[in-house]
């Protein structure tokens, strides 16, 4: 009997033991959505474009698409060898971005993760928040090291708790794996491009002006004209990304109260749902550079590629390129690093020559991550709830480029047939742009059959072509020579005939100019 007791005794305690064990489980769990499979089925169901509604452009699937619409010219004559005048030409260009880059504020609407209505809205780097109870979710922190302490859960998902957990995360990076010597991983890029619109500039740039305000929105306002040159170059330093875990259907990234017709009262196939799939953190820094001088066979951007160190150059064009950073005016800003936005000016008289000569601003202390240097949400991108599509962004604009100044005269091609019966051979003669000094070009050979094309220097004028030939194995005779002064059009010259010869007098050929078609 008091075995039979015991054992009834035990199984008492187990069934206990089990109906405990199983009740916590029920209370960790998270509540289910009655809804979630009649609200993803909705979401599916709505009709939109995506590429319409946020304007996406045809670019033959580059980043970008620069098509020129015109161009006029208006020169004065040539002088010696000179024109003066300006060259107009009219762009047109497209761009689609999937990054956007954080120019602005965001107010709490862009963290990793957020829901966000899929509309025009976010054309301008402000999209309308999605505001309605949400599941739990998990992000992925990309620092090196940090293993499974940068799997994020966040069983509130809105912008205090998921920078509260983010930073969490951060610092036990700081505390651990930075200690042990990881660095977050080199990401770092760079598009620079003269300004002759805001608008094209931003574009080329990648921090397009619809998004910028402030500062930012200011330094894109300067413009190349006729009497000074703006080039910018901007950086993007990103130290780390977040990620959210792709959902598994677009009903579970709802809370377990949020109904149908709530989801039916805010989003339809004008507003569809969205979230911010990953944001990236780190810096951005724009330098701008303005200068007077007006030679346009300079390009400006290789300037300040050059004075930034993302490019080299050599001989008198390092010079050059010195010359034109010394006596430019420029300003920096900055978004992220220890200062969150710095607008500050550079003393480029004290800059070294060479370079890099500006590669302090880019590089130091604020280019790398660190518990001390953060950075800020500079980029952010946006996939559709509905399929997980990536949210492409397109944005258009035209544009002038006007270049004015001295150029030298560019001259058309010559052409030289031989089709006579002798070998022959033809040089140019001409004065050089701004002098009265004559020069001569090489010979050009020609044997039986052959043909030479040739173009005179830029800035050459009195230009003449002398043509000869030769009897045999002898010296080459004088045949006939064209004032061409400037070579507007292309010219085309034709040796023909000639005879078996015994001196110079005998079995001549001659050459004329003939028709170029």
């Amino acid at each position: 009997m008091k075995t039979t007791s015991t054992l009834k005794n035990f199984t008492a305690i187990t069934l206990l033991a089990l109906l405990i064990i199983s009740c916590s489980k029920e209370d960790d769990s998270q509540p289910i959505n009655a809804d979630a499979a009649d609200i993803t089925a909705y979401i599916q169901s709505l009709t939109y474009n995506p590429d319409e509604m946020l304007n996406v452009q045809e670019t033959g699937g580059a980043p970008s698409l620069r098509t020129l619409l015109n161009e006029t010219t208006d020169y004065s004559p040539p002088n010696q060898g000179t024109v003066t005048g300006c060259m107009i030409q009219d762009y047109n260009l497209n761009s689609n971005f999937d990054d956007v880059a954080i120019l602005r504020p965001t107010n709490g609407v862009i963290f990793p993760g957020a829901l966000v209505v899929g509309d025009q809205g976010m054309l301008d780097g402000a999209p309308t928040p999605l505001s309605l109870e949400r599941a739990p979710l998990t992000l992925r922190l990309d620092l090196p090291g940090i293993g499974s302490n940068g799997n994020i859960e966040v069983n509130n998902p809105n912008n205090s708790e998921v920078n509260s957990q983010l930073d969490n995360a951060l610092e036990w990076w700081n505390d651990n794996a930075y200690q042990q010597g990881y660095v977050n991983a080199s990401n770092s890029s760079y598009q620079a491009a003269t300004s002759y619109s805001s608008t094209q500039l931003s574009l080329d740039i990648g921090l397009n002006v619809a998004w910028a305000t402030g500062d930012f929105a200011s330094q894109l306002n300067y413009e190349t004209n006729t009497e000074r040159r703006v080039a910018s170059i901007a950086f993007k330093q990103v130290f780390y990304t977040v990620t959210m875990d792709t959902p598994l259907s677009a009903g579970s990234v709802f809370g377990p109260d949020v109904s149908l017709s709530e989801v039916q009262n805010v989003l339809n196939s004008e507003t569809p749902p969205a979230y911010v799939s990953a944001v990236s953190y780190g810096r951005i820094l724009m330098l701008r550079m303005e200068t007077t001088n007006m030679d346009t066979s300079i390009d400006l951007r290789a300037v300040l590629e050059y004075s930034s160190g993302v490019n080299s150059a050599s001989g008198s064009v390092n010079a050059t390129y010195d010359e034109i950073v010394q006596n430019s005016s420029m300003s920096l800003v900055a978004i992220g690093g220890n200062a969150e936005v710095a607008l500050s000016s550079i003393n480029t008289a004290n800059i070294e020559d060479g370079p890099g000569s500006l590669n302090h601003v880019i590089t130091g202390d604020n280019a790398v991550y660190s518990r001390d240097n953060p950075g800020v949400p500079i980029g952010y991108t946006i996939r559709y709830l509905k399929d997980n599509s990536l949210a492409k962004m397109g944005y258009t604009t035209d544009y002038t480029v006007e270049e004015c100044g001295s150029l030298p005269y560019q001259h058309q091609e010559i052409t030289v047939t031989n089709n006579c019966y002798h070998d022959t051979r033809f040089r140019l003669r001409y004065k050089g742009q701004n002098s009265t000094t004559n020069y001569n070009s090489q010979y050009y050979e020609l044997d039986q059959d052959e043909v030479a094309n040739v173009t005179p220097p830029s800035g050459a004028h009195d230009v003449k072509i002398r043509m000869e030939w030769q009897c045999g194995a002898g010296d080459f005779n004088y045949l006939a020579e064209y004032d061409l002064g400037y070579v507007s059009t292309e010219k085309c010259y034709k040796f023909t005939g000639g005879a078996f010869c015994i001196n110079s007098s005998t079995g001549v050929p001659s050459v004329s100019s003939t028709s170029c078609n």
